[in-house]
């Protein structure tokens, strides 16, 4: 973990359908986080069965926003709270607090807590997003993402996930669901465990939002990506062993943003780009998307691309063929 990183207070989101665990996860880690000043910022907190006294600093610790979903229609109170905690820290000399959890509503899109910190770089010097949490329901899990787009997103913002309820399941039906989060979303780790039980050092300073300079996308490809669904959610690898022209993919890759960013719920990826001795990393959330210069290749080092989407309806062969356009092969040298 970088200066940067220990410097700034981690931010884990928790999120999952509607009944999926989420509270009861998130007593789980107050509980055996005693030691730890933690914000917690919910909706409607009255009805979320927190217990207040699990959580250092009392209420003050807690903050609720009450005009609906923080994660869904009222971004801007999510970066006003978080901004107001470190003004309270940094201003009204309250004690600093070691972490923050987000629990978003059973009904929330992540997409909009990830956009605060892409789009608010004030906020990103004060907090590290951390990771997404999803916890998923295995009991009814395949009706959930059958019926309702908000658990399919859910599905594909997760760094980690935590099947709950595994008891109620068979074997079988367990196998199914654990192969179908996969197919949607390769990237993500998984347990299997009741929220009662889990240990929160699997949940918690996992870092795993940001992609880092290594190749973290080798592990995600070797899933075979680009399964369907009936939710019609799935994630697909694009790859590359040629470099990249970036006055071929840049305007390729806008017009890609314009016209199917709304189905991109989450993209990332590493780059080689001709001319450019460093890694190109990357990641976006629908229309905004985020890169910069990553770890120089070495000498010798074989130079690949990998670039990672998850989303609906997403057609893998044209984008392969279109990604591979903007890549330099010996047939296209001029």
């Amino acid at each position: 973990m970088s200066t940067q990183t220990r410097s700034r207070v981690p931010v884990t989101v928790l999120t999952g359908f509607l009944g999926a665990g989420k509270t009861t996860l998130l007593n789980r880690i107050l509980e055996q986080n005693r030691d730890e000043r933690i914000a917690i910022i919910v909706n409607e907190f009255g009805d979320a069965g927190i217990d207040q006294q699990l959580v250092i600093g009392a209420t003050e610790q807690i903050l609720e926003l009450n005009n609906g979903c923080i994660c869904c229609k009222i971004r801007t109170d999510l970066i006003d709270t978080l901004f107001g905690l470190a003004a309270a820290v940094l201003e009204q000399g309250h004690e600093p607090i070691d972490r923050v959890i987000i629990e978003t509503t059973g009904l929330a899109e992540p997409a909009p807590v990830a956009q605060s910190f892409m789009v608010e770089t004030e906020l990103a010097e004060l907090y590290h997003l951390d990771s997404f949490t999803t916890v998923i329901d295995s009991y009814h899990f395949f009706k959930q993402i059958r019926m309702h787009e908000e658990a399919r997103k859910q599905v594909a913002f997760a760094d980690h996930f935590i099947l709950n309820k595994a008891g109620l399941v068979s074997s079988g039906h367990l196998e199914k669901v654990k192969k179908t989060l996969s197919d949607m979303n390769p990237g993500a780790s998984m347990q299997v465990t009741d929220c009662r039980d889990a240990d929160p050092s699997d949940i918690l300073n996992r870092f795993t939002f940001d992609l880092d300079d290594r190749s973290n996308l080798i592990k995600e490809s070797r899933s075979e990506a680009g399964h369907h669904h009936s939710s019609d959610t799935a994630a697909i690898v694009l790859r590359s062993d040629s470099p990249v022209d970036m006055k071929r993919f840049e305007p390729w890759f806008d017009e890609l943003l314009d016209k199917k960013g709304e189905q991109m719920y989450r993209f990332k990826g590493i780059l080689s780009v001709d001319g450019f001795d460093s890694r190109l990393v990357f990641q976006g959330v629908h229309m905004l998307f985020a890169g910069r210069a990553g770890k120089a290749w070495e000498n010798g080092e074989k130079r690949s691309s990998e670039f990672v989407i998850i989303g609906r309806d997403l057609d893998k062969d044209w984008f392969q063929t279109r990604f591979e356009e903007c890549c330099i092969t010996e047939r296209r040298v001029d």
